[in-house]
């Protein structure tokens, strides 16, 4: 008896444990430990495509501005986003790109970034050891639960931000996706790296030449010639960007599944006087994709991410709810049922009076089952 009562309670215990460890499982470690940018985060990304116009800084340093652009060029990009450190729910996040004309490399930047792990937003709690860009913004993917809204996304060549507007739903590789778009005006690019691979100073007489190559307005002509006098030889280069963007997001991981990019990168001069812009030369003009191969690879992530996040936050946990309640539900029925089911105790029995002569089990009076006899009359005289 007591052992059973001892196992119906352990039933019980056991099957409230599983009930609760349920909810935590889903409404706890789900969203805030699985649902979330892995510490061992390496996604390497391959992008083709072609610079309908390149300015080699070659033969723009030489001085031969006319033969320096290149056209139809094939263009290769190889990304690769990795997780250099973690910090509670921050992570310390490195973007590296390499792009490459006909094979040769043309640029190389690496930005870092401190990221919330879940929401993808720039951290300001992070170590103070760590080097990081002060972004504003998504940079490097989508949160995790993306939703059909307009998010604020990080342009690192020139350090300002655009919408990341939403646009559509739409099968990608099989996979269901959030398309975003975005689109930045002609901006002036600010990031050093970017800088460093684009030539910083033309000679007078080589920028004389722009009026000669045919791509400036007569407007345009007319504004550099007032101002050449008043530049310094060699004169310094500025440069904008300007792009259209497309993005497929698989929502429940954020992860970004292909790229489509149209960009151009002006060469102009700043007046001295106002800080105005003058657009001289196209440095680059640009459209590129994802390879298919990296359309797949990331594909397949955002698969594996979403399968761990649907069962650690909902299959498993059902199943754990479901067998707790079972446990807990048998227990206490056992032990009504137990309760319902089983005899009464009997008390002790009282003796049975000895049978009557001749088998009946009918009481008798003293002298028979007449009643006694009457009394006798005195005897009578011989």
């Amino acid at each position: 008896m007591r052992t059973n009562m001892v196992l119906r309670g352990v039933g019980v215990v056991v099957g409230l444990v599983l009930i609760a460890g349920a909810f935590v499982l889903a409404f706890f470690v789900t969203p805030n430990y699985v649902a979330r940018l892995p510490d061992d985060t390496d996604a390497n990304r391959s992008y083709t495509g072609t610079f309908k116009t390149l300015l080699d800084a070659q033969e723009v340093a030489k001085g031969n501005l006319l033969s320096a652009v290149k056209r139809n060029v094939p263009l290769a990009i190889e990304r690769t986003v990795k997780v250099r450190d973690t910090s509670d729910n921050t992570a310390l996040v490195s973007d590296s790109r390499t792009t490459t004309a006909a094979g040769n490399a043309v640029e190389k930047t690496t930005w870092q970034y401190a990221v919330n792990r879940k929401t993808l937003e720039p951290a300001t709690d992070h170590p103070a050891s760590w080097t990081v860009v002060d972004a504003q913004g998504l940079t490097v993917s989508w949160p995790f639960g993306a939703k059909k809204q307009t998010y604020t996304g990080w342009r690192p060549e020139t350090r300002t931000t655009t919408p990341l507007t939403y646009s559509r739903t739409e099968s990608k590789s099989g996979v269901s996706t959030y398309v975003y778009e975005a689109s930045l005006p002609a901006t002036r690019i600010t990031d050093a790296e970017v800088l460093a691979g684009l030539p910083p100073a033309v000679p007078k007489s080589t920028l004389a030449l722009v009026t000669q190559v045919g791509t400036l307005s007569a407007e345009a002509k007319q504004k550099l010639a007032v101002l050449l006098p008043t530049l310094p030889d060699p004169v310094p280069l500025s440069y904008t960007l300007q792009s259209a963007d497309t993005f497929w997001i698989e929502p429940e991981t954020g992860v970004v599944i292909d790229t489509q990019r149209s960009q151009q990168r002006t060469a102009g001069v700043v007046a001295p006087s106002d800080g105005a812009f003058l657009p001289l030369l196209p440095v680059s003009d640009v459209s590129y994709q994802q390879t298919a191969d990296s359309v797949k690879e990331a594909a397949d992530d955002a698969r594996d991410g979403r399968d761990a996040i649907s069962f650690l936050g909902t299959i498993l946990p059902i199943v754990l709810g479901v067998v707790g309640a079972i446990l807990v539900a048998v227990s206490l029925l056992v032990r009504r049922r137990g309760t319902r089911g089983g005899a009464t105790p009997a008390g002790p029995t009282a003796p049975t009076a000895p049978s009557a002569p001749g088998g009946s089990n009918a009481p008798t009076g003293p002298t028979g089952p007449t009643g006694p006899n009457p009394p006798a009359g005195p005897a009578a005289d011989a």
